[in-house]
């Protein structure tokens, strides 16, 4: 696992973006990307690689029969999982939101996903409230943009679900 800077960091964003325009593109269908919610720069480290790879199979489960195609990749951004599904953009949403609400490690993750035309589907757009910060309550937006909580703060609330995860399932 490399060290990364900040411009690796916003190549990678882009990269990533532009890789979810082709996928849109070629498929004309809508598109799931997963990431890890973990702070500061370094984020791919082992712990964010394991939770993505215990959601990316929670994702694989819940959508099997809809997956055109999907990719993994370890990023500067972390691990990011794209999936491209034959379904209604608004029925992923839906899905995805009950995995980051009720799966033990969802909160530690961001779901986005994408329609057909590369709009984003929002929690609100569906009805839903939005995401909270799992420190305060906040919204989760409003605490990320304004840095509220210290970087070790999170880190621990992840290292916790992760091993409260683990327990759960006997690893």
């Amino acid at each position: 696992m490399s060290k990364y800077t900040i411009e690796d960091l916003l190549l990678a964003k882009e990269e990533r973006v532009n890789f979810q325009y082709e996928l849109i593109d070629k498929y004309k269908l809508p598109i799931v990307s997963m990431r890890v919610n973990y702070p500061g720069i370094n984020k791919d480290n082992e712990l964010s690689r394991k939770i993505a790879e215990i959601i990316k199979n929670e994702l694989i489960s819940k959508f099997k029969e809809n997956i055109v195609y999907k990719d993994y990749k370890n990023t500067a951004e972390g691990p990011v999982f794209t999936l491209v599904l034959k379904n209604i953009a608004e029925e992923i949403k839906r899905k995805t939101v009950d995995v980051e609400e009720h799966h033990l490690l969802g909160r530690c993750v961001d779901i986005d996903v994408y329609d057909a035309q590369g709009n984003g589907l929002s929690r609100t757009s569906l009805g839903l409230p939005s995401r909270k910060c799992f420190l305060c309550e906040d919204k989760a937006q409003n605490c990320g943009r304004s840095r509220k909580h210290n970087i070790e703060d999170v880190v621990g609330f992840i290292e916790n679900k992760y091993n409260e995860y683990m327990l759960q399932h006997n690893i």
